[in-house]
């Protein structure tokens, strides 16, 4: 076995057997997340608004803007009445975010203070009328910029998936996104992925898309 696959190997057995332990420690997750990387704690306020979207991996999607708004007190203990707490799989307590995007709404789970890790609670009816919870990997959150000209970036824990917002209306300089996609680790497959393109940038300005291109 190669020497970086040992390592790798031992990263994810060292992560796992915290997971299992139920410890934390620094910014090291309780959620299952093997694909963690070393973050400063989130404040979830931090994700209200609305963004843009501006890259994808590891394939293109159709853009769409997310809307996340906080919750209320009283809208979370509504929920515990509404759906219950599905067997103890969910803390309607910690659901301080609620998520909208075309692809429907659903929840954020966590108070951010574990490296950016929240959880995702996604609700729907089964077929016989009751409420299921769907199983959903965690995701990483974290987010760059000055207030107004932020940039959100989302990392599946488990896997490669990962998506850039710009908060609405700003939209970051090629340089700004590549330096931020380079720093999440996820720049070397930037290729093609950039979604959204503002339509009235400047003709002398070179597209995030084509800029990311020539890079390599």
């Amino acid at each position: 076995m190669a020497t970086a696959q040992i390592v790798l190997v031992i990263e994810v057995m060292y992560f796992f057997e915290i997971f299992a332990s139920g410890n934390s420690s620094g910014n090291v997750s309780t959620i299952p997340c093997p694909y963690l990387r070393n973050s400063p704690p989130l404040n979830v306020q931090d994700l209200v608004g609305s963004w843009l979207t501006v890259y994808t991996q590891p394939k293109a999607i159709d853009c769409f803007t997310l809307h996340i708004r906080a919750t209320t007190d009283l809208e979370r203990e509504q929920y515990v009445i509404k759906y219950g707490n599905f067997s103890g799989r969910v803390a309607w307590d910690t659901c301080f975010l609620e998520v909208e995007s075309p692809l429907g709404k659903h929840f954020l789970q966590g108070n951010g203070s574990e490296a950016g890790v929240l959880e995702n609670v996604i609700v729907s009816r089964g077929e016989n009328g009751k409420y299921i919870v769907h199983d959903q990997s965690a995701d990483q959150w974290t987010v760059y910029g000055r207030r107004g000209s932020e940039v959100l970036v989302m990392r599946d824990c488990m896997g490669e998936a990962a998506a850039a917002f710009a908060r609405a209306p700003y939209w970051p300089s090629a340089d700004e996104l590549y330096a931020i996609l380079h720093r999440s680790g996820i720049a070397p497959l930037a290729h093609g992925r950039v979604l959204c393109e503002p339509r009235d940038l400047p003709s002398n300005q070179l597209t995030i898309s084509r800029y990311i291109s020539y890079r390599n």
